[in-house]
Parts: structure tokens; sequence; C-alpha cells
């Protein structure tokens, strides 16, 4: 556009035109007589409706997205005119704003200054890990005070209020390390999501008792209106219906004796 490039218009034939470079449009009809229109080496189009002189002419002009449409079709999305001016003006107000947001001193500056937030909240996210693996294993310690004696297993069961899968996991193998005859079914719930999530682990030797983490999960799931499921001694289960989830667990103990040999 900047280089006003004269714009060439010819009427010839179709085939004329092909062999002089123009691109038809995929499923265009087009009669005897073409309008070609040429724009310097870049451009040689059949287009009945470009009309000036040269690129200059078209003014400000500035794409702003480009996207699939169907198969084989984009869309180019552009702000023309005035409107760059206005487009350009809320631009340099996000970056204003971003600045601001970031506690940059100066606009240039927010590259950097989000990259060193960036590296503080993975020093934040690891410290939370690390103190989320020292609370979990506060709880599992906890929870092991109160293990039951199931035939010849140890049944550990808990329902924990705003608790991650990724947590719940971390508190089962903590549960299977402690011995080969134990079980854990770990539920928790995310009330900001509306999940709740249950994990269950089986020892060795539990395993070899009959129980299955796999199907003890899936049952006890089901009694919240969810499902799950997995190995026989790791699994994991969703449940929908969390306020049941509770009641849920407590049925674990029933579950696991009739899987038992």
């Amino acid at each position: 556009i900047m280089t006003a490039t004269a714009i060439e218009t010819l009427e010839t034939d179709i085939d004329t035109a092909k062999k002089m470079g123009a691109m038809a449009l995929f499923g265009e009809k087009y009669g005897k007589v073409v309008r070609m229109v040429k724009m310097g080496d870049f451009s040689v189009e059949l287009c009945g409706g470009t009309h000036v002189e040269n690129t200059g002419k078209i003014g400000l002009f500035k794409i702003v997205s480009e996207s699939s449409v169907a198969a084989g079709v984009r869309r180019i999305e552009a702000v023309t005119g005035a409107n760059v001016m206005k487009f350009i003006d809320g631009k340099m107000a996000l970056i204003a704003d971003t600045a601001a947001a970031l506690k940059a001193a100066n606009a240039n500056d927010i590259a950097t200054k989000a990259q060193s937030v960036m590296v503080d909240i993975k020093a934040k996210e690891k410290e939370i890990e690390k103190l989320s693996g020292i609370l979990a294993n506060i709880k599992t310690e906890s929870m092991l005070s109160g293990a039951k004696q199931v035939g010849s297993v140890m049944l550990v069961t808990a329902f924990l209020e705003d608790t991650t899968p990724d947590e719940l996991r971390s508190m089962c193998d903590l549960v299977k390390s402690k011995g080969d005859n134990y079980v854990g079914v770990i539920a928790g719930v995310q009330k900001a999501k509306g999940t709740g999530n249950i994990s269950v682990c089986c020892g060795k030797e539990a395993v070899a008792a009959g129980a299955h983490a796999g199907n003890l999960a899936r049952e006890v799931a089901k009694l919240a209106g969810g499902s799950g499921g997995g190995k026989p001694d790791s699994a994991m289960a969703g449940a929908k219906d969390i306020s049941a989830l509770p009641e849920a667990v407590k049925k674990a103990e029933e579950i696991l004796a009739g899987m038992l040999k």
C-alpha cells in the first residue's frame, strides 16, 4: 500500500488472462470477457471491484484476524481509514493498562516485567507444591490413626474439603506406602468448581486378598452419581452429587468386605 503501486486493469478473454498469470477463484463462473487487475508483481486477479488507480489510495489498512470459515475458505478481517487510528489508540491504552498492572515504570519494559513475574509465579508454584506435599503427609498420618481392619486388610477412608485430584493421589500413595495390606479410599471436593473426586489404592497383599482399586472406586462413585475406575492397585473416579460423597465413602468398608476372599 505504501509504495503507491500503479494498478493496471485489462479486459480480455479468460484464457489470455490465465496465461498472463491471473488467478481465478475456485467455483466462480466467468463470461467470454473478464476484467483482469494487476498490482505490481504481487497480485494478478480476475476482479470486477477494484477501483483505485494505485495502491496508495487504499490508505490505512490493518489486518486484525485471519481464520477458517469452511474447508478451503479463509476469512480475513481488517480495520481501515480512521478506524485504524482508533485501533492503535485502543492497543496503546491496553499496553498502558498492562504496564500499570505489572507495575512497569515504562511501557517498553512490559515484556521484561512479564518474564520476571512468570519466574516468580513458577517459584511460588514449586513452594506451594512442596507445602501441599507436607500438608498431605500430615493429613494422611492423621487418617492412618483411624484405619479399620476389614478381613485381612487395613482400610483408610477420608472425605476432605477443597482438595485437588493430585492431592488425593498423593495421599493414597502415602497410605499404600504404609503397608502392602493397606487400602485407601480418599474423596475430596472442590466447591469452587462444584466437582468431587475419589482416589483409591490397594497394596500388593490387599490385591492378592481380592481388593481391586478400580472396582472399589467405581462402586463408591456410583453412590454419588459418578463413575470411574482403574487398575487393581490404583484408580480415580468422579462424583456428580458432591453432597452424597461423604456417605458414599462410608460405604467403602461394606463394598471392600464383599470383594475379599
